[in-house]
């Protein structure tokens, strides 16, 4: 069977180090038909070099201002040669025959237009952090990973279809770009993936959890596990989502729930804990919403 060329992207911000841990992983990959693309956002006058350390394998697009993780990802895509690209974050460590098993997926089912590896949390190695996950509630305005912090005990083997896939490894057609168009940069970060995969199914496309293939994640190294800017972002997009693909009355039980569930007790936790910062952030998300209540919610294409 041909071997196509895969384009593996990934968006490098002030994580120099990190991002160059995931490049000495990808240089032990076993599959021979690959490039890299690293997008540094936000560079500065002095750049880091990643090129140099790895000439024959990564190619370097450089950014002055920080496109957040979905314009950044764009940049790289829009460079990408291969039939197949692999959107892989930074804060990753991959295993040498990580890609066969998803190539596979891919090949075999041509139904599927992305699939996803098993992933572990990196600073416990056999503890899973995406095995699949469910669709969107439409109350909630959140979908569940399935195996989430579970020990690997064999029962998340099987290969499947699954709702939503993860962007910290997710190997995509690039003929699904082209007919559903790039990630929306209205996210800037989180939610985009979920937001693409909405789109891609709405033409038909499948997206797979392939268990035999693995990698491990650090998770939010770039801004912080728990930052108020973490927080800003995933309500914002949280409620930005749903006005997207939950429109009209199907949008009433999620602002019910909302409303008059998650925001009161996320602002009462932060409030009794003196995190006067995360509780401003989660407000600016809902208050972004509100003064952003005309924008187009239309699902545009970024085109390649």
């Amino acid at each position: 069977m041909e071997q196509r060329l895969v384009s593996i992207v990934s968006v490098n911000y002030k994580c120099p180090e990190i991002t160059l841990e995931m490049l000495h992983s990808l240089a032990a990959v076993e599959y021979p038909h690959l490039e890299v693309i690293v997008v540094d956002n936000e560079c500065g006058d002095q750049p880091f070099p990643f090129e140099a350390y790895y000439p024959e394998m990564v190619t370097v697009i450089r950014s002055e201002e920080n496109l957040g993780f979905a314009g950044g990802t764009n940049l790289g895509i829009r460079a990408a040669s291969g039939a197949y690209i692999l959107l892989l974050n930074n804060d990753t460590v991959v295993s040498p025959g990580f890609i066969e098993p998803m190539i596979k997926c891919l090949d075999d089912k041509p139904k599927i237009g992305m699939v996803c590896p098993k992933i572990y949390f990196f600073d416990h190695p056999n503890i899973i952090q995406y095995a699949g996950a469910t669709l969107i509630h439409k109350w909630t305005g959140r979908g569940a990973k399935i195996g989430y912090a579970k020990k690997d005990n064999g029962d998340y083997s099987k290969s499947q279809k699954t709702a939503l896939g993860n962007g910290a490894c997710m190997l995509v057609r690039k003929a699904v770009f082209e007919e559903v168009g790039l990630l929306s940069e209205m996210y800037f970060m989180y939610y985009e993936e979920h937001d693409f995969a909405y789109r891609a199914q709405q033409k038909g496309w499948e997206t797979y959890y392939c268990a035999k293939a693995s990698i491990h994640h650090r998770q939010s190294v770039s801004i912080g596990q728990e930052s108020p800017l973490k927080i800003y972002y995933l309500h914002r997009n949280r409620m930005l989502f749903m006005r997207r693909f939950f429109r009209g009355f199907a949008f009433i039980p999620f602002l019910f729930f909302y409303l008059s569930f998650s925001l009161p007790k996320a602002s009462m936790n932060y409030l009794f804990k003196g995190q006067w910062a995360h509780f401003r952030s989660l407000w600016k998300g809902v208050v972004w919403n509100i003064n952003h209540r005309k924008i187009n919610i239309n699902y545009e294409n970024i085109s390649l």
